[in-house]
């Protein structure tokens, strides 16, 4: 009895990931969901906390997970390769190789605070989803190398498809598509720091992004390595990653940042119908090899809602 009237007044409880300390939040009735459960300052305290949010065994359709994303956002955006599922979400199609850690368009000049993920159908084997808490990383990194980071950006440069640039400016500053020229290149040019647009031909263009390695977490306020240093290039032209003065990065560095990162990574293996929501200025994300090709993945970007979060310029 007692077990069950703590059920009526505990409609979930927690178990954090051993070793990680991502939050995990467990249905006690599948009939309970998420959207109507968690309000915006428990949501944001826990990501706070913890990073990375795990709610499991909840009741949320795709839609519900749709208006989740709305209801703790004060905007929503895309990655500009991927087509819309509804109308905050698109279903991850990202082949079946294993993909890096990385910052969520972390190396585009607008980056979301959050990122979701709703499975709506499992992988019966493998194809998990790896987090990475970069507040961990920073703290495991050598001395020196973690002072190189802190004191010296990085630079990314390659080129991108001039219909993907204007379907993400679109998005990003609120224009309509057709309506996007090389005079909202120019805009963002001076309105983001260290980002430079140039035209390479009518259908490319050639993107240089110098930004920190090392961010400020939106929600903790504390320092993390977060970055799309080892993130997957699928969709694009990989990028050539340097020091903001062009200097390569030197394979010892690398080399650490690859062992100090793995031994950080979580791996989550999805049960139809979990929710996953990560710090996308504390946590980096990736996947293991995709050995199921049946798994449903959907997934969406935003900006919170808390004030001192970073903002976009208009």
């Amino acid at each position: 009895m007692l077990a069950q009237a703590q059920s009526l007044v505990f409609p979930f409880y927690r178990q954090p990931t051993p070793g990680y300390g991502f939050e995990c939040i467990y249905a006690v009735d599948a009939d309970i969901r998420v959207l109507t459960s968690v309000t915006t300052d428990e949501l944001y305290g826990d990501l706070a906390h913890s990073g990375v949010v795990i709610y499991r065994d909840f009741g949320d359709t795709l839609q519900d997970f749709n208006d989740f994303v709305s209801a703790h956002s004060s905007r929503v955006t895309f990655d500009p390769a991927r087509k819309t599922s509804t109308a905050n979400t698109a279903e991850i199609d990202a082949g079946f190789h294993e993909m890096g850690l990385h910052r969520e368009n972390g190396n585009l000049p607008f980056n979301p605070d959050i990122q979701w993920f709703f499975c709506l159908e499992a992988a019966a084997v493998g194809s998990e989803t790896t987090m990475c808490d970069g507040q961990k990383v920073l703290f495991d990194l050598s001395a020196k190398t973690r002072k190189l980071f802190e004191s010296r950006d990085i630079k990314y440069s390659r080129r991108i498809p001039w219909s993907n640039v204007k379907r993400f400016l679109s998005v990003e500053l609120q224009i309509p598509f057709e309506k996007i020229t090389d005079e909202h290149l120019e805009v963002v040019n001076r309105e983001v720091p260290g980002q430079t647009h140039r035209r390479v031909d009518q259908n490319l263009i050639h993107s240089q992004l110098i930004i920190p390695a090392v961010e400020i977490s939106c929600f903790s306020g504390r320092k993390a390595f977060c970055n799309s240093m080892l993130g997957p290039s699928v969709n694009y032209e990989p990028p050539r990653i340097t020091s903001e003065n062009g200097d390569e990065i030197s394979l010892d560095i690398w080399d650490e940042v690859k062992d100090v990162t793995s031994r950080n990574t979580y791996s989550h293996f999805w049960n139809k119908g979990d929710i996953v929501v990560i710090d996308n200025t504390r946590v980096m994300h990736g996947r293991r090899r995709l050995d199921d090709p049946s798994r449903r993945i959907f997934g969406a970007q935003s900006y919170s809602k808390w004030k001192w979060c970073r903002q976009i310029p208009a």
